[in-house]
């Protein structure tokens, strides 16, 4: 069954958004909290941990990727230098990603190609073919950055006129991607 964390990469893959590692990690020196705040946005995962360049064990540490926030259980003393490496997406959080999956998905609907519901899961009723799944993960780049000029999947390669509105841009590739078998073409403002 497709999903829409199965689509969240080829978005990302179309707008550059690919994660990052910060290594070395923030650098705090700790005073009186133990709660510390990551400098980069939409955190992934914590990878490591260090204080004083000894490693904290996972139970030692509790992540807040919603707020960025990490707070050490581990005892702490004054002066002691906490490094936090992770990984992180430097424009769009997971949660944005899935917000434009879903309303791609809606626009499909709108624009009279097919209807496709999405439950709390993510799992995407009735299963789209792998080509449905690049059309989804398209709509979804274009409502984000409807500025970009060209977007590409495995079997989809747009150009895009920089005037067109994103409604006519959604509408006329829909209308393209319905007779156009070979997954290559453009977009050309009337």
């Amino acid at each position: 069954m497709a999903n829409v964390s199965d689509i969240e990469p080829l978005v990302r893959y179309q707008l550059g958004d690919f994660s990052h590692n910060q290594i070395p990690g923030d650098i705090f020196t700790y005073n009186t909290s133990a709660i510390f705040t990551m400098s980069e946005p939409n955190v992934i995962a914590v990878t490591k941990v260090l204080v004083d360049d000894s490693e904290l064990s996972d139970s030692e540490y509790a992540v807040d990727t919603t707020s960025n926030k990490i707070t050490i259980s581990a005892s702490l003393s004054s002066g002691d230098v906490v490094e936090i490496q992770y990984t992180y997406y430097p424009n769009y959080s997971i949660t944005e990603i899935t917000s434009y999956i879903r309303a791609a998905a809606v626009l499909l609907s709108v624009n009279n190609y097919y209807t496709y519901e999405i439950d709390t899961n993510g799992e995407i009723y009735p299963e789209p073919t792998n080509k449905e799944i690049n059309l989804i993960a398209f709509i979804a780049a274009v409502l984000i950055e409807p500025n970009n000029e060209s977007y590409r999947l495995p079997d989809i390669s747009i150009t895009v006129p920089h005037a067109l509105p994103t409604r006519d841009i959604i509408s006329k590739a829909l209308s393209i991607f319905k007779k156009n078998t070979h997954g290559i073409f453009a977009i050309v403002h009337e």
